[in-house]
């Protein structure tokens, strides 16, 4: 019997019992997609005078500090939404500019990117299972988001080098999800593991570029995709078709995969329904929170302000995802 929770850190990561060629062959793994990035950016620092990057104005502080730690300008472009749909006006930037690009929560996007003369940095972690891209330089993303997997950053078009592990980071990680298997399993009341996560993540923050877990990349090669798409595609169907009003993407394209299913509200109601949800035991994130390094004006912050993301992976059945909908449903006639 296993507790009725519902969102928050992973703990196991669904397998094949043999590897797929998902992941190129070049592909470079790392600690997490913040060391990724890191390494793309003194990749291209090592053969350009990089003045600039340009990045989207919805987006994590992750993605801002390794820009500003090598010394470039962070720019924003307006991520912002118009008539019910998300949109980004990303622009063509110079010759020793970067331009940043993603899209979000594995619905597909048609942001049509204009090469130019800039070096284009693709973030596929949202849309790792939903599209493929060859409109960009570097490409790089995180596992963790989508399983538990202890490391998991990957990169694509920079030279795999050789790294240190950061052994204290793993062990801090894979102590974590073990202890979260047995409170969810009610082997244990306690919840420690959400102290060993914070401690693992405030040693993100400051650890250097490292090399992902040889395990977990094997263990990679090993995702099964399948099953992870099937779920969250079925999970986000339940929630659509229910909470679809809300919704920031209202409609599941036939390949997208969805990370979350981001709704949009007005920030008293976002707030006190996510305080509600915590209540009955249901964690849906907020992306992302504001930071000093984020340069917003009204209308690129109005999201930040009124997103909440329902959770839909692959740890949940049809049943978890009609519980969130009782439960918003509860909140909304209170």
């Amino acid at each position: 019997m296993m507790r009725t929770e519902i969102g928050s850190e992973f703990w196991s990561m669904p397998l094949k019992d043999t590897a797929t060629d998902f992941f190129p062959s070049d592909t470079a793994w790392f600690l997490s997609g913040r060391s990724a990035l890191e390494a793309i950016i003194a990749d291209i620092k090592s053969t350009r005078n990089i003045r600039i990057a340009r990045l989207p104005s919805w987006c994590c502080d992750s993605m801002i500090t390794p820009f500003l730690r090598r010394g470039i300008e962070v720019s924003f472009y307006p991520v912002r939404m118009e008539n019910g749909r998300l949109v980004q006006d990303v622009p063509e930037a110079g010759e020793n500019e970067i331009l940043f690009v993603m899209d979000y929560f594995g619905f597909r996007s048609n942001v049509q990117i204009s090469r130019g003369k800039s070096i284009i940095i693709r973030d596929v972690t949202h849309s790792l299972f939903s599209a493929e891209y060859s409109d960009a330089d570097y490409y790089f993303g995180s596992l963790r988001k989508w399983c538990g997997i202890a490391t998991g950053g990957f990169a694509i078009g920079i030279e795999t080098a050789d790294r240190q592990e950061d052994v204290s980071y793993v062990f801090m990680r894979r102590a974590a999800m073990a202890e979260k298997a047995k409170y969810i399993c009610k082997s244990s009341e306690s919840k420690g593991f959400l102290n060993i996560f914070a401690e693992a993540e405030e040693h993100l923050d400051t650890c250097p570029v490292s090399k992902a877990d040889e395990e977990d990349i094997m263990l990679a090669q090993r995702l099964n995709i399948d099953l992870i798409r099937a779920a969250r595609r079925n999970n986000a169907s339940v929630l659509l078709d229910s909470v679809g009003e809300f919704a920031m993407f209202n409609t599941l394209g036939e390949n997208d995969c969805p990370l979350f299913v981001p709704i949009l509200l007005p920030e008293r109601v976002r707030n006190d329904l996510r305080s509600f949800l915590i209540s009955k035991e249901i964690y849906t994130p907020i992306h992302w929170p504001k930071s000093p390094y984020h340069k917003l004006d009204r209308q690129t912050e109005c999201i930040y302000n009124s997103e909440l993301s329902l959770v839909c992976d692959q740890r949940y059945s049809e049943n978890d995802m009609y519980r969130i909908v009782d439960t918003i449903n509860e909140y909304l006639k209170r």
